[in-house]
């Protein structure tokens, strides 16, 4: 489970300062997941003492405790401590690892590739820079997927229907690239980049090679 994201769009609701009354659904909409994903983090949560919920005839209320806060808050520290100072980049290391082929398939998709040039001004390579990151980049890549970007949104075609996407700007050896956050992704600690070239044969990358990712404000 990831607290930092669910705790987030709770404070966005504005369940820090008072009980908000927010479903599951709403809440597996705001996260793009399942309602009985949804329903099951704020079960964990609230076992863990990390939000109160009450149960009533319009539906649900949830409110953040001080525990709850308290996450909040540290995470804050940190980010201020990143973006706090010029220039304001946050670092993402990890591993660089072989995709299921999932990133060349969806750049192929016209309705994102021309998204990607009217709004970020490049066609993109059909195929993504998969990155493995270690456990803090993990965390703080949480907090980037709530960070502003540029969005990319969902379409649909005959097949099948294709979900929104945030795009973060980046650099990964000196090299400018974009980190794409779908909306539903499960890769929880995996990051994909693209650029308007193949960055593995720019860098001369290969799987297992240490990285360095520059996430750009």
């Amino acid at each position: 489970m990831r607290d930092l994201p669910v705790l987030l769009e709770l404070a966005h609701a504005r369940a820090h300062v008072a009980q908000c009354r927010l479903s599951s659904r709403e809440l597996a909409n705001r996260l793009g997941t399942s309602q009985q994903t949804a329903a099951r983090w704020l079960v964990e949560l609230e076992k863990r003492g990390l939000i109160t919920r009450v149960s009533g005839p319009k539906g649900q209320s949830v409110r953040l405790t001080k525990a709850g806060l308290s996450i909040l808050r540290s995470s804050y520290q940190k980010l201020s401590s990143i973006f706090g100072a010029s220039p304001r980049a946050a670092r993402l290391v990890g591993t660089v690892v072989s995709g299921l082929g999932e990133g060349s398939y969806y750049m192929r998709q016209d309705g994102y590739r021309e998204q990607f040039m009217r709004r970020l001004g490049f066609e993109p390579y059909p195929g993504t820079l998969d990155v493995k990151l270690d456990g803090e980049s993990v965390e703080l890549k949480s907090v980037i997927e709530h960070m502003q970007g540029v969005l990319i949104e969902g379409f649909k075609t005959d097949e099948r229907a294709f979900g929104p996407v945030k795009c973060v700007p980046a650099k990964i050896r000196g090299v400018r690239a974009t980190i794409v956050l779908p909306a539903r992704s499960t890769h929880i600690d995996t990051i994909e980049l693209v650029a308007p070239r193949n960055l593995r044969k720019a860098l001369k990358l290969k799987d297992g090679d240490r990285v360095e990712v520059e996430v750009l404000t």
